[in-house]
C-alpha cells in the first residue's frame, strides 16, 4: 500500500519503498515458495508437535487481548486482535480436522493443503498485528507518561504514528482473517478432482 501512494515512481531507487519491497520478497524465495512454507509450517511445525507451540502463541496473543493497559483506549484494536486469534485457531481446527480425516479417506489431505498458504498468511497478519498492538501500548505509556511534556516533536509523532498503524492494521487487514477462516472451513475437493485436460 505504501508503494501505491507514490505510483510508479515507488519502484524507483529515489523512495526507500523500492529496497523494502525487494527485501521483503527475497524473503519468501530463501526458504523456498510461499507454498512450500506453507506446507512447512502446517504439517511439519503445527501437526508434528500437536499444535502445542501454535496453541501457546495464541494463548499468548489472547492474553494480550483481554488486557486493559492503556484505560481502555485500545479496545477496539485488543478486540480485533482476539476475533483474529480465534479466526485462526479456527482456520487450523479446520485443517486439522481434514489431515485427520485423510486417514480414512487420503484425498482428505488435499483439503488441507489446499489452505497452507492462507493459513502461513492469516498467521503472518496475527503476529504482525500482535506486535503493533504491543508497540501501541507502548506508544501511549510513553504518550501518557510524565516525560510526555518534555517529548521532542519527532518522538511525539513517532509515538502517534505506532498508534496510528496499530489502529489501521486492527481496522482494515485484521478483518480479513474471519474471511479466510470461511474459506478454509468450506473447503471442497472440486479442484482436485478436475480432469487433466481440464487444465
Amino acid at each position: 500500500m505504501s508503494l501505491q501512494t507514490f505510483g510508479g515512481s515507488g519502484f524507483l531507487q529515489d523512495y526507500p519503498i523500492e529496497q523494502y519491497i525487494r527485501d521483503a520478497k527475497i524473503d519468501s524465495l530463501y526458504e523456498g515458495t510461499t507454498a512450500i512454507q506453507g506446507l512447512d509450517l502446517f504439517f511439519r511445525k503445527v501437526l508434528r508437535n500437536e499444535g502445542k507451540a501454535l496453541r501457546a502463541l495464541l494463548a499468548e496473543i489472547t492474553s494480550f487481548a483481554a488486557g486493559d493497559e492503556g484505560n481502555g483506549r485500545l479496545k477496539p484494536e485488543r478486540t480485533a486482535l482476539a476475533r483474529a486469534a480465534a479466526d485462526v485457531e479456527g482456520l487450523v481446527s479446520a485443517m486439522a480436522g481434514y489431515a485427520a480425516s485423510s486417514l480414512e479417506r487420503p484425498d482428505e489431505i488435499y483439503r488441507a493443503g489446499l489452505n497452507t498458504t492462507r493459513l502461513l498468511m492469516a498467521l503472518g497478519d496475527l503476529v504482525i498485528g500482535w506486535l503493533l498492538a504491543r508497540q501501541a501500548e507502548v506508544a501511549l505509556a510513553a504518550l501518557d507518561s510524565e516525560r510526555a511534556d518534555h517529548m521532542s516533536a519527532a518522538d511525539r509523532a513517532f509515538y502517534q504514528g505506532k498508534l496510528a498503524t496499530a489502529r489501521f492494521f486492527a481496522q482494515t487487514v485484521l478483518p480479513r482473517l474471519a474471511v479466510e477462516r470461511e474459506i478454509a472451513e468450506t473447503t471442497t475437493l472440486d479442484l482436485m478432482e478436475l480432469p487433466e485436460a481440464a487444465f
